[in-house]
C-alpha cells in the first residue's frame, strides 16, 4: 500500500487578509494575501505563510505566492473566496508557488520543526526554493516574471532561494560572505558619482567597514540612500554595480528626517532595504517594536553560523562592564524568588541559562506590557543617557535582524553618541560584521568614525565647478590623529576664527609677549600662545 505523501497529510489554505483560528477545517498553513493595493496592476505577490505549531498557535513569516497569469494575489484571493474566510489550496485547480522572503524564516522553521517536518511543510507550501514534488506542475516557473520580478527582485529573497535547502537541512551557510570589492555607479536624480569599494578579503586592514565623508551639501545622504536602494533591489536603474556581492539583506540605520529618500516610491514587492531610525527619541509611528521583542527575536535567530544572544552578552559585559541587564518576565504568585530575579525581572545571564527548550520556555515568559532595565553593583536601577540607548538600541535591532552576508547602511551615527561611544560603536559594529560576515557603508561628519578605517576605505565626497567628485585622503586615516583628518578631509576656509579674534585681544591688553606670558599661560594653549607671540613679535619687527 502506497504511503501518504506529506502534501497528501498537511492541509494548506488560501486566506483574504487573516485567518480564523477556530477555523473547522484546522488548516496546517494558511497563505494570507496581503491586501494592499488590490486593484494595481503590478506585480502584487506579497502574502505571509502560517506555519500551525499548536492549538490556535501559528508561526507567521513574511513571503511571496504566485497563481499564473494573475498579477495580484489580493485580488485573486479575494475573487477565490467567494465570501468564505478561506480556501483549500486543491480546489482553485490552478498550480502556485511559494518562497519565505529570507532565509532568517527558514532558519526560524528548521529551529522550530527540525528538518524533516520544516520540509514537509514547505513542500506542501509550494516552495520554490526547498520543494520538488508540486501539486500541479508549472512549466517555466523560473523564467517567468513572476519568479525574477516578484520572488527575487531584492537582495535577501534571491540569497533566500538559493540557500534554503542548506538551511532547512541544519547545514552552515559559511560560505556566504559579502566581504568582495565591488563598485557602485549611481545615476538618475541627485549624485552622479562613482565609488569603489574596496572590501578585499586579502588585505586585513580594508575590514569591512567603508565611510563616506564630506562637507555639508556634498551629497553624502542622498548616495547612501541610492546605494541602499541599488544593493537591495537587483532590478535598480539609478545605481549600476559591477561585481555585485553576495548579499543576503540590506538594513539602512538612518534619521527620521531622511526616511523619504531611503523609501522607494513604487511598487510593492520591489527589493527594498530593511529601514530603522537611529535617534533613540524616534516617535513610534516609525519604530514600534519594544526591546523586550527584539531581545526575543535575537533569542530565536540561533543560526548555524552564530548566535546572536552570544554576541550581545559580549556586547553588554565589554561596553557596560558595571551595570547588568533585567528582563521582565511574567510571574505567578507561586513563582519562587530566586538570586537572578528582582521583582518580576530576571538577569540576561540567568535568562540565557539551560539548553534550547529552556531558553524557549523563557522566551515565552517574557512580559513585553513592561521595559528592561540596568542595575549597578549597588543593586541601584540605572537610566542609560540617550547616547547609550541610541548605541543599545543600535546593537539590539542589528542584532534581531542580521543575518549572514548582509550590508548595513548607516547614516551619521555620532548624531547621537559622544567621541567615546563613537568608538564603541565602530568596535561593536566591526564584532557584529565579523560573526555575520557582513559589510557596512557609513556616512559621516566624524574624524573619530574615519580613523578607525583605512584610507583606502574613505570616500571623500567634494563639490568642484557644480560638480561632485570623490576622491581617497592623502593622509593614511587609520589611527590617525582626529585633527589631521579633519584638516585632510574638510580644509580650513575660514578667513578668521574665533580664537584669533580673543588672541589679538590679548596682544592688544599686553605691552609685551613676557606680560601676555604672565596674564594668559594658564588660559591659552601651547597653539595659541605661539599664535600670540607671533602676533607681538610682527609688530615689533
Amino acid at each position: 500500500m502506497k504511503q501518504p505523501s506529506p502534501i497528501d497529510l498537511i492541509t494548506v489554505r488560501f486566506a483574504h487578509q487573516s485567518f480564523e483560528e477556530n477555523d473547522t477545517e484546522h488548516a496546517d498553513i494558511y497563505i494570507i494575501a496581503k491586501t494592499k493595493y488590490v486593484r494595481e496592476k503590478n506585480l502584487k505577490m506579497g502574502c505571509a505563510i502560517a506555519f500551525k505549531i499548536g492549538d490556535g498557535e501559528y508561526e507567521i513569516l513574511d513571503g511571496f505566492c504566485a497563481v499564473p497569469d494573475t498579477q495580484n494575489l489580493a485580488f485573486f484571493v479575494s475573487t477565490s473566496l467567494g465570501g468564505e474566510g478561506s480556501i483549500d489550496a486543491r480546489s482553485i485547480k490552478v498550480p502556485f508557488r511559494t518562497l519565505l522572503s529570507d532565509s532568517k524564516s527558514y532558519n526560524i522553521l528548521y529551529n522550530r520543526f527540525g528538518a524533516k517536518r520544516a520540509k514537509e511543510l514547505l513542500t506542501a507550501a509550494q516552495d520554490i526554493a526547498v520543494s520538488s514534488t508540486f501539486f500541479i506542475p508549472w512549466q517555466g516557473f523560473t523564467s517567468s516574471s513572476e519568479f525574477s520580478l516578484g520572488f527575487i527582485r531584492s537582495s535577501e529573497a534571491y540569497f533566500a532561494y538559493r540557500r534554503a535547502k542548506r538551511i532547512i537541512q541544519g547545514l552552515s551557510i559559511r560560505a556566504a560572505d559579502a566581504r568582495q570589492t565591488f563598485s557602485a555607479e549611481l545615476k538618475g536624480k541627485g549624485p552622479k558619482v562613482t565609488f569603489d569599494f574596496l572590501f578585499d578579503q586579502s588585505n586585513f586592514f580594508r575590514g569591512r567597514i567603508s565611510v563616506i565623508i564630506g562637507q555639508n551639501g556634498s551629497g553624502k545622504t542622498a548616495s547612501l540612500a541610492k546605494l541602499a536602494r541599488g544593493l537591495a533591489d537587483t532590478k535598480s536603474q539609478n545605481v549600476a554595480i559591477t561585481n555585485r556581492p553576495d548579499l543576503n539583506q540590506v538594513l539602512a540605520f538612518i534619521h527620521t528626517s531622511s526616511r523619504r529618500q531611503f523609501t522607494p516610491a513604487s511598487e510593492e514587492g520591489m527589493g527594498r532595504a530593511r529601514i530603522f531610525t537611529f535617534n533613540p527619541a524616534t516617535p513610534k509611528k516609525y519604530d514600534s517594536v519594544p526591546t523586550t521583542q527584539l531581545l526575543v527575536d535575537i533569542a530565536r535567530s540561533v543560526d548555524p553560523m552564530y548566535r546572536s544572544l552570544d554576541i550581545l552578552r559580549e556586547v553588554i559585559n565589554y561596553e557596560f562592564p558595571s551595570l547588568q541587564l533585567y528582563i521582565p518576565v511574567k510571574r505567578s504568585d507561586t513563582d519562587q524568588a530566586t538570586p537572578q530575579a528582582r521583582d518580576g525581572y530576571v538577569n540576561l545571564e540567568h535568562w540565557m541559562e539551560g539548553g534550547e527548550f529552556s531558553q524557549l520556555e523563557q522566551v515565552a515568559q517574557v512580559d513585553h506590557s513592561r521595559f528592561i532595565k540596568f542595575v549597578d553593583g549597588q543593586n541601584n536601577e540605572r537610566t542609560l543617557s540617550l547616547g547609550q540607548q541610541s548605541f543599545l538600541n543600535f546593537c539590539l535591532i542589528a542584532l534581531s535582524n542580521a543575518g549572514p552576508s548582509s550590508a548595513f547602511i548607516i547614516d551619521e551615527p555620532e548624531n547621537f553618541l559622544h567621541p567615546n561611544l563613537i568608538s564603541r560603536f565602530m568596535r561593536t559594529l566591526n564584532k557584529i560584521l565579523e560573526a555575520t560576515k557582513s559589510i557596512a557603508i557609513i556616512a559621516t561628519h566624524s574624524p573619530f568614525v574615519v580613523r578607525e578605517v583605512q584610507s583606502a576605505q574613505v570616500h571623500v565626497m567634494w563639490e568642484s565647478e557644480g560638480a561632485i567628485n570623490v576622491s581617497h585622503p592623502r593622509l593614511q586615516t587609520l589611527g590617525a590623529n582626529v585633527a589631521s583628518i579633519s584638516d585632510e578631509v574638510f580644509g580650513d576656509d575660514l578667513p578668521q576664527h574665533l580664537y584669533e579674534e580673543l588672541v589679538t585681544h590679548a596682544k592688544n591688553q599686553s605691552s609685551s609677549f613676557t606680560e601676555a606670558l604672565k596674564k594668559y599661560s594658564g588660559e591659552l594653549s601651547t597653539e595659541a600662545l605661539m599664535l600670540l607671540h607671533k602676533k607681538m613679535e610682527g609688530d615689533n619687527a
